[in-house]
């Protein structure tokens, strides 16, 4: 089973109905049974500004009325369910290695909350967690502070959506990834860098960075958050990832991997894809994604 679909708040069986991937500049949507057609709805600036530390909702009801204007109408009876995928920036991320887990899921808990409290900037013990055991022992961990869930979901309620399941884009879009090899991946969105490595499908590394508004040379920014994460892989590892694969990029996209590859010693491709969470999600559930004209 995919990080995706480990890594959520509930558990809902079957898939639900529509997925959303919710970014600070607009919301995608997508049902999950073919045909898989995504549609998009523009959030105003300053509408949302996705962080782990403060309401992320600064226009609630601009918000609410794109989630709105994304679900289609419906005469029938009945609860709609709905996969909410969060933005990168809303969710702290870890890979944490054990020696040994406790079989019990209460000690498993609290053996994971202990060691995020060292290095989490908000009340680990209020906070949303869910997890993944990998080979090895190595824990994904996603936690976010359990309000600012709520606020998300609230808008999908009043749209008369159940949210059954809650990720976010990152471990969404591992889906995407090429599951053997060592694969360093970066995600670009506004206002943050998410960096994932991985090893033969196993993540090895989960971290977003903020990255400064409005720079001269963006790509300077990125390449020089990323070189003391490939510096940290070698000696962590012993090995470079044999790949670096952009994400986010957009139309910049193979300009950013041609001068990555240059300055950061790297093979690197961009991937073309403009809702890299969604297109993940759907993939783990094994439908093919329709983009809309």
């Amino acid at each position: 089973m995919s990080i995706t679909n480990q890594i959520k708040a509930l558990l809902l069986d079957p898939p639900p109905e529509f997925a959303f991937e919710i970014s600070a500049s607009g919301i995608a949507m997508s049902r999950t049974r073919p045909p898989a057609i995504t549609t998009r709805a523009e959030l105003p600036p300053g509408t949302l500004h996705p962080s782990p530390l403060k309401d992320n909702m600064l226009d609630t009801a601009a918000f609410s009325q794109a989630v709105a204007r994304l679900v289609p109408a419906t005469g029938k009876r009945g609860r709609r369910t709905a996969a909410l995928i969060l933005p990168d920036n809303a969710v702290r991320l870890a890979v944490l290695d054990f020696e040994t887990l406790p079989a019990k899921e209460e000690e498993r808990q609290a053996l994971i909350r202990f060691r995020l409290r060292k290095t989490l900037p908000f009340d680990v013990d209020e906070a949303a967690l869910s997890w993944h055991i990998q080979p090895g022992n190595k824990v994904v961990a996603a936690v976010t502070p359990a309000d600012i869930v709520i606020r998300y979901e609230t808008a999908f309620r009043l749209a008369g959506l159940h949210p059954g399941l809650v990720t976010c884009t990152p471990l969404a879009l591992v889906d995407l990834l090429p599951s053997t090899g060592y694969i360093l991946a970066a995600h670009k969105t506004e206002g943050a860098l998410t960096v994932l490595a991985l090893r033969n499908g196993v993540l090895l590394l989960a971290r977003t960075l903020e990255l400064m508004p409005h720079t001269v040379d963006p790509l300077e920014e990125i390449s020089t958050d990323l070189y003391p994460t490939l510096v940290f892989l070698e000696d962590q590892t012993g090995a470079r990832p044999e790949k670096l694969l952009l994400l986010g990029f957009g139309g910049q996209g193979d300009t950013a991997a041609t001068r990555l590859s240059i300055e950061l010693d790297i093979p690197a491709d961009a991937m073309d894809e403009p809702h890299p969470g969604l297109a993940g999600y759907l993939r783990s559930l094994t439908i093919p994604q329709e983009k809309a004209a």
